[in-house]
């Protein structure tokens, strides 16, 4: 196995642990960071066939789950 292979498995893992200690909390915000974690890798290894180095896929991946984490912070605390 590549290392970069297993680096995402070992990414994927600790972020699908943010996602379930979240839940297990019953805290909004930690789930919704492992959410945003998660869609961040995935939209990491969505552009893959696009191209680009693993720098700008990572920053563009990363901007989107950080947009989103805010964004569904901020919508919780006002429906909630």
């Amino acid at each position: 196995m590549a290392a970069y292979t297993l680096l995402q498995l070992l990414e994927v893992a600790a972020f699908s642990a943010i996602l379930l200690a979240g839940v297990l909390k019953h805290s909004g915000a930690i789930t919704l960071l492992g959410g945003g974690l998660l869609l961040s890798k995935a939209i990491l290894n969505i552009l893959w066939p696009e191209g680009g180095s693993v720098y700008r896929r990572s920053l563009i991946g990363y901007a989107v789950g950080a947009i989103y984490v805010v964004g569904a912070i901020v919508l919780s605390r006002f429906i909630g």
